[in-house]
C-alpha cells in the first residue's frame, strides 16, 4: 500500500508547480487526475490544453510516481456513451498505469430504464481496460437532481463491483455528502476496497482538510482491509498562494503525516491521535 496525493487538490496552481509542491512535501506517489469538462463541470483545470504525453513526461521529470490514474468523468453524454473518457484512452498510449479509478456513471434526464439498458456496456468498457490493472469505481452522492445516479448505497456498489469483477475506491467525503456513514460503508465494501480517497467533511463542506472535520478516520481505517489496499490518496483542500508555496508544502506534508499515523495506529492498535 502506498500513500499518494491527488493532483486535483491544486487544480488552481500550475501543474508543474503542483508536482514541485508534492515533491517538497515528501510524497513519492501521486494520483493523476485528468482534465475533464462536461455538463456544467470542469475538473483538473490546470491540465486544460496540456497533451497527455506532456503530462506523463512532466510527472516523470519531477521524480514522482503515478500510483493511480483518475478518470474524472462519469457523466454519460450523447455522442460518447461510455464510462471511460476519451482522454483516458489517450493517456494509456503513454503510460501503463497500475490502477484506474472511475466515477459512478450518471446521466442527465435519465432514469432506471436507461441504466437497465446501459449497465452491461459500462461493465464491458471497464473490463476491456482491466488486463493486469486494478480497476476501481468511486462512489458519488446524488449531487444534482437532474442527473440519474444508479449506484448510491454501499449495497448497490458492492453488487455492481461483484458483477463487473472490479474493485471500489471509497471516497469518504462523497458518502458523508449523501448522509451515509463511512464506517458502515467500509463494513459493507470491505472485500472490494482497493483504494481510498481521504478527505474530511464538516457542515456541508466537502473535501475538508484531514482532521478538521467530523469524520472518524481511525475507526474507518480499522474497518478497511489494509493489506488489500493499493493506495490511500489524500484528496482534500490544500491552500495555495501564487508566488509563495510555503503554506501549500506544509499542509501537504501535514496531510501525509496524518495518513501515516492513521495507518500506524490501525496496524499497531495503539491510539496515537
Amino acid at each position: 500500500m502506498n500513500i499518494s496525493i491527488s493532483t486535483a487538490n491544486l487544480h488552481f496552481a500550475p501543474f508543474e508547480k503542483t508536482l514541485e509542491i508534492y515533491k517538497k512535501a515528501g510524497y513519492e506517489y501521486i494520483e493523476l487526475a485528468a482534465y475533464w469538462r462536461g455538463g456544467e463541470w470542469e475538473i483538473a483545470q490546470h491540465l486544460k490544453d496540456v497533451k497527455p504525453r506532456d503530462v506523463v513526461r512532466l510527472v516523470a521529470q519531477s521524480g514522482l510516481k503515478i500510483s493511480t490514474f483518475h478518470d474524472m468523468g462519469g457523466i454519460i453524454e450523447d455522442g460518447h456513451e461510455s464510462i471511460v473518457s476519451r482522454s483516458t484512452h489517450e493517456y494509456l498510449e503513454y503510460c501503463d498505469f497500475p490502477c484506474l479509478v472511475f466515477h459512478v456513471p450518471h446521466k442527465k434526464g435519465a432514469d432506471a430504464h436507461w441504466w437497465e439498458g446501459y449497465k452491461n456496456k459500462a461493465i464491458s468498457d471497464l473490463r476491456q481496460l482491466k488486463g493486469d490493472r486494478i480497476i476501481c469505481l468511486e462512489n458519488l452522492s446524488g449531487f444534482h437532481e437532474d442527473y440519474y445516479m444508479p449506484i448510491l448505497t454501499p449495497d448497490e456498489m458492492l453488487r455492481f463491483a461483484d458483477e463487473a469483477d472490479i474493485f471500489v475506491n471509497l471516497d469518504t467525503t462523497h458518502y458523508a455528502q449523501g448522509n451515509i456513514d463511512i464506517l458502515s460503508a467500509a463494513d459493507t465494501l470491505r472485500p472490494k476496497i482497493k483504494t481510498v480517497h481521504l478527505s474530511d467533511y464538516a457542515e456541508g463542506r466537502k473535501h475538508v482538510f484531514l482532521g478538521e472535520g467530523c469524520l472518524d478516520f481511525k475507526s474507518f481505517i480499522e474497518r478497511v482491509n489494509v493489506e488489500q489496499l493499493h493506495a490511500a490518496t489524500v484528496e482534500c483542500a490544500i491552500p495555495y498562494e501564487a508566488g509563495d508555496e510555503t503554506v501549500a508544502v506544509e499542509k501537504a506534508k501535514n496531510a501525509k503525516v496524518f495518513v501515516e499515523r492513521l495507518f500506524d495506529s490501525a496496524c499497531t492498535g495503539e491510539n496515537i491521535f
